[in-house]
Formats: structure tokens, sequence, C-alpha cells
């Protein structure tokens, strides 16, 4: 018996449209149920389990299906989804947390955790900083 597990470029294009796009390429549709979530460490990305950010004022953000790009054709070996426009975070309201990771999810708390990704570096929030992701700096891929 055989096992494979490498999933064709054909496969990964619709899972990123269907995660992020909501489009024709989808299964079917999940809604704009996409959030941004900043996260302060990391236990195991494979499973998911991260340390949320807590800072005053801090909430997951929405992006709509609009708000993302997806890349890649068929025929690719490397589908991509990146963020089409700024995601914002609101102002620290006076905690204090350093950001080392980002993740994708699929409620604005709790639910699941779909993608985490570390920071190029590590970003210190003090009261008043506004966490910015600046358009197409936000990128998901599947090979």
């Amino acid at each position: 018996m055989a096992t494979s597990n490498a999933a064709t470029n054909y496969l990964e294009r619709r899972i990123l449209n269907f995660i992020f796009k909501n489009n024709a390429l989808s299964f079917a549709s999940p809604g704009d149920s996409i959030y941004v979530g900043l996260a302060t460490a990391v236990s195991a990305a494979e499973t998911g389990s991260v340390t949320e950010a807590n800072f005053t004022n801090y909430a997951r953000q929405q992006v709509a299906a609009s708000g993302w790009t997806t890349i890649g054709a068929d025929s690719t070996d490397t589908q991509t989804a990146v963020n089409a426009a700024n995601i914002e975070f609101p102002a620290s309201g006076g905690t204090n947390n350093t950001i080392t990771h980002v993740f994708i999810a699929d409620a604005s708390s709790s639910g699941n955790i779909l993608f985490v990704g570390a920071l190029d570096a590590s970003k210190a929030i003090a009261s008043g900083d506004i966490f910015r992701i600046n358009a197409g700096n936000l990128t998901i891929e599947l090979k």
C-alpha cells in the first residue's frame, strides 16, 4: 500500500481560494470569517498552540475575501495568498506586549488557528502603539 502526503498544485490553489477568496475556484463558500491575530509566543505551530496578544484594546482583525489576493496557477509549485490592504490593530491602551508571530484564525475569538508564522523581527507594543501589517506583507504559502 502506498501513502501520499503531497498535495497537488491544483489542490493547493483551491485550498487557498477556498479559505481566502470565496470565489469560483472554491469548493464551497466559507464566508468572510478569516481573522488575523497576533501572538507573543508559539508553543506548537502545527497544532495552533499560541499565546495570543492581550494588550489593552487588542482584537483579531477580520479580513473579508475581497481583502486577499491569491497568486498561482495549476501549473505552479507555490500557491500564495497575500493581504491586499493594510491590516491595522487598535492602539494599545496601556498593556505592553512583544509580538513574535501572526496567525490566521476562523473566528474572532477561540475558534481554530489555520496558519501561524513568525515575524521577521519581534515588535514591542507599548501604550499608544498601533501594529500594522502593510498591504502585501502577510503571505501564506502552500508548496
